[in-house]
């Protein structure tokens, strides 16, 4: 019988785990985004308390900033709004296929004008809870790796258990809907992504650099620089919205735009821009920095907008090793990604879960996987296999290559074959994973 790969069950464990409680609704998450038509909130927040400016943005309603949503006025833009906040996470089976980043899956999250409205579950009158999605016009906001702030500490901070008033900023269009697959890219699109909270339940929250880990080991990212000192580099002051240390080889998996590899400690950095005519008085353009943990200096910045000439290609990474058990063997299968230039875009684990039997197993293609989303153009790509036990990998094995040509918004996806003690081969991943 096939099995899962280790990390396939431990995250199909701890999804089992984020169970609500006994009689919690299973019905399917609701998009980033719902609105109803009886709703009628003001423009601007009317919840008790909250600050009617926040970092030189007018703090506005939920309902307000949905109309600004839906009307593609938040794409690279900055808003600030005012809502409650709740959120459950019901059973969920491992789904067998690849959830892009931005995707609505196994949460339910409310954040709306009332209280009443956001509050996702209710006692049954006995020892369970009833948990259902929310009422009236909401937004579903994705809380990220370099968010500034956190809101499960929000949220229980008075004990009660009850939605908590927050006020976020935050922006849609986000870069990370290329790592979305094409079939699910508008909804990645319409994404409401954080950038930081500025105001819990009547305190203000300065912005804070959230704790970080490598992604291909798991350790934490420990940084030189202070949030405080890398916003004096990018000359941001009152306009810095959020700022994360991250391994430079991760850096794409918050701005696919940046492809950059090794594990060096890069700062992400986003600043708010000057106000432009055009835009709804409410929004503000956001900027990216990218600093050098190191050194302190710039090594580049653009828009949080997406250009609207940007076609990149997903390049989806799969290995197949046979005669290797899954998952007892200790091997893990690595990818590395040049450029035409001779630039090392990417290299390092495939990402994702690992599946198979006794004589076989598959890297990638699966949950935990991710394109890489790369300009069109070619590039040179190695493959090999090495023992990995404790994060210490061994010597590269039955290495191989190939040439690749990415054409605008092509989907590639590319499956390196290790047969048994032999050199591996390129070709085709297995049309059933990932699905794209």
């Amino acid at each position: 019988m096939a099995r899962l790969g280790i990390l396939a069950l431990v995250i199909a464990s701890v999804l089992g785990a984020c169970t609500s409680p006994p009689g919690a609704a299973t019905s399917a998450p609701p998009a980033s985004v719902t609105s109803s038509s009886s709703a009628a909130s003001s423009p601007l927040s009317s919840i008790p308390g909250s600050p009617a400016e926040v970092a030189g943005l007018p703090v506005i309603s939920v309902a307000r900033a949905v109309g600004l949503l839906k009307t593609g006025k938040l794409d690279g833009q900055a808003v600030a709004v005012a809502g409650y906040y709740d959120a459950t996470y019901p059973p969920c089976p491992y789904p067998g296929r690849y959830i892009g980043p931005l995707e609505s899956w196994c949460r339910i999250v409310a954040f709306t004008d009332t209280r009443e409205s956001a509050q996702l579950c209710q006692s049954d009158g006995g020892s369970g809870m009833s948990c259902g999605e929310p009422s009236g016009t909401n937004l579903a906001p994705f809380f990220m790796t370099e968010t500034s702030g956190d809101p499960t500490l929000e949220q229980t901070g008075d004990g009660t258990g009850k939605p908590v008033p927050l006020v976020i900023i935050g922006h849609a269009g986000d870069a990370r809907q290329w790592q979305c697959t094409a079939a699910g890219q508008t909804e990645c699109a319409s994404a409401f992504v954080v950038d930081r909270i500025a105001w819990a339940d009547g305190h203000d929250v300065p912005p804070v650099a959230p704790q970080t880990g490598d992604e291909q080991t798991g350790n934490p990212i420990t940084a030189r620089m202070t949030l405080a000192q890398v916003a004096v580099s990018v000359g941001a002051g009152a306009d810095l919205l959020t700022g994360a240390a991250l391994r430079a080889g991760d850096i794409a998996t918050v701005d696919p735009r940046w492809n950059l590899a090794g594990s060096t400690i890069v700062w992400l950095v986003r600043t708010l821009g000057p106000a432009a005519a055009a835009a709804p008085p409410e929004t503000r353009p956001e900027t990216e920095w990218l600093v050098d943990d190191a050194t302190g200096k710039v090594i580049d910045s653009q828009p949080l907008k997406l250009p609207a000439d940007f076609q990149p290609a997903r390049l989806w990474q799969m290995a197949t090793a046979h005669g290797v058990d899954c998952c007892a063997d200790g091997v893990s299968a690595f990818y590395r990604v040049t450029s035409s230039a001779g630039t090392v875009v990417f290299e390092g684990r495939i990402p994702g879960g690992e599946s198979g039997g006794a004589d076989s197993t598959t890297f990638g293609g699966s949950y935990g996987s991710g394109p890489l989303v790369l300009p069109a153009g070619q590039y040179s790509i190695s493959a090999w296999l090495a023992t990995d036990t404790n994060n210490v990998v061994g010597t590269p094995k039955e290495e191989c290559s190939t040439q690749v040509t990415l054409g605008p918004l092509g989907d590639v996806a590319l499956n390196a074959d290790f047969p048994l003690t032999q050199a591996c081969t390129f070709g085709p991943a297995p049309s059933s994973s990932p699905e794209i």
